[in-house]
């Protein structure tokens, strides 16, 4: 019988917190979040919510401060408000046992696989372009280092992983294999993880099983967008699946500690989410081709 695995890690049918920053997910939070990076399950987490007495009556703060921030420290309106979350699990008895087993099962395997090369084969769901913006302070970067390509299905080695793969490439790989929706792939690569996504990079040895005529992104489309597309600080759903919807890794820097964490980007420009057009614009124009 076949092996077939999916991420556990990115599984958000396991745990539900109710922590402010995840009501945009409906309280859903990924297996990796909690079990990896907070590791807050079953003990929970402690936040501080900085206040101030002043602000919160009303009254307006010696130094025009708007909110209260890190110079507030040593002010002695400033307190702090102690709050603990403890992360809910979803499922019942025999299903934690499922899970329990099936995350171990994988686990196991991904340390197997993580830093070695190996064959992947499957066909590509998207290609985008790749973008990173670093923060210093108030200064920003914005950087293109190549383009991103996913997959909603494959074969690592021979376990069928039914789970989305990323693929990173360069500017230049994409300007000679123009990689395309469609395209049915095969090749070698080197496999490591990103807060819990499974990356393949520094593919060799590609073949194409079998070539689409779809429009694949080429150097000078995408650095128009990276020029014109728009940012925003929510990963609504239609966008994440929009052809023109892309996740921008920022990095941000404060002295010596740094933060990572993804953003919405759309190639197309839009600045407002909720009055979007771009599929109903595509339709009609479908419609008068």
């Amino acid at each position: 019988m076949q092996k077939v695995l999916i991420n556990q890690y990115k599984r958000q049918d396991v745990f539900q917190c109710g922590h402010k920053a995840h009501f945009k997910f409906e309280k859903n939070v990924s297996v990796y979040h909690v079990l990896k990076e907070k590791r807050c399950y079953p003990e929970g987490c402690v936040y501080f919510l900085w206040k101030c007495k002043l602000l919160n009556k009303g009254h307006s703060c010696p130094k025009r401060y708007q909110h209260v921030g890190r110079n507030c420290f040593s002010c002695k309106n400033y307190f702090e408000e102690k709050i603990t979350y403890q992360p809910e699990i979803l499922l019942n008895k025999e299903e934690i046992e499922d899970f329990q087993r099936e995350l171990e099962e994988f686990e196991d395997w991904l340390q197997s696989v993580v830093g070695k090369r190996i064959e992947f084969s499957g066909t590509l769901n998207s290609v985008k372009p790749h973008f990173k913006k670093k923060r210093f302070g108030s200064k920003e970067i914005l950087n293109f280092p190549g383009f991103l390509i996913s997959f909603k299905e494959g074969y690592l080695d021979r376990i069928f992983f039914k789970d989305h793969i990323f693929l990173t490439i360069s500017r230049k790989t994409q300007e000679n294999l123009k990689f395309a929706k469609g395209d049915k792939v095969e090749f070698e690569a080197f496999l490591r993880t990103d807060k819990g996504r499974i990356i393949l990079e520094k593919a060799r040895y590609v073949e194409f099983l079998e070539k689409r005529k779809e429009a694949f992104w080429n150097l000078s489309q995408a650095i128009v967008a990276k020029n014109t597309g728009t940012e925003f600080d929510c990963q609504p759903e239609k966008c994440l699946v929009c052809e023109q919807g892309c996740l921008l890794d920022v990095i941000e820097k404060e002295g010596q500690h740094s933060k990572t964490y993804r953003h919405l980007f759309c190639l197309a420009g839009v600045t407002d989410p909720e009055n979007c057009v771009y599929h109903l614009a595509k339709k009609i124009k479908m419609v008068k081709t």
